[in-house]
């Protein structure tokens, strides 16, 4: 027993490094999918936000209701949404979205709405 070189510690140790390695990669993997989905459940709360804010302002330039040059805030369960509606020409509207979520992400866009022609001729998202 006096000439035993070890050689189960170091296949053991081997071992254990291979095992963490993998935890770790499969850990690594595990947090960036659960903050993808957490990325992408925002998106589509801001998308559904800056929908409801486009059809709200929508309808009150339609109906001539429209406050102009004045804010309108929305709360909502899924965020809040500001709009702007400004007058360019007396056919022409111009609106200033702001939508936030309640994890303070934010989605801004703007738009022409062209009353004659009953469409909007600019849209633009920044």
């Amino acid at each position: 027993m006096r000439n035993e070189n070890g050689f189960i510690f170091p296949t053991t140790m081997v071992i254990v490094l291979f095992c963490l390695l993998i935890v770790a990669h499969i850990s690594t993997s595990l947090i960036s999918e659960k903050h993808f989905y957490s990325e992408t459940e925002q998106y589509y709360l801001l998308d559904n936000l800056m929908q409801l804010a486009v059809d709200q302002s929508l309808f009150e330039i339609k109906n001539r209701t429209a406050k102009l040059n004045e804010a309108t805030v929305t709360n909502t369960i899924n965020g809040s949404f500001t709009y702007v509606i400004s007058e360019i020409t007396s056919s022409v509207y111009e609106v200033q979205i702001s939508c936030e979520s309640p994890k303070n992400k934010q989605y801004t866009a703007s738009f022409q709405y062209d009353l004659i022609k009953n469409e909007m001729i600019v849209w633009s998202e920044y």
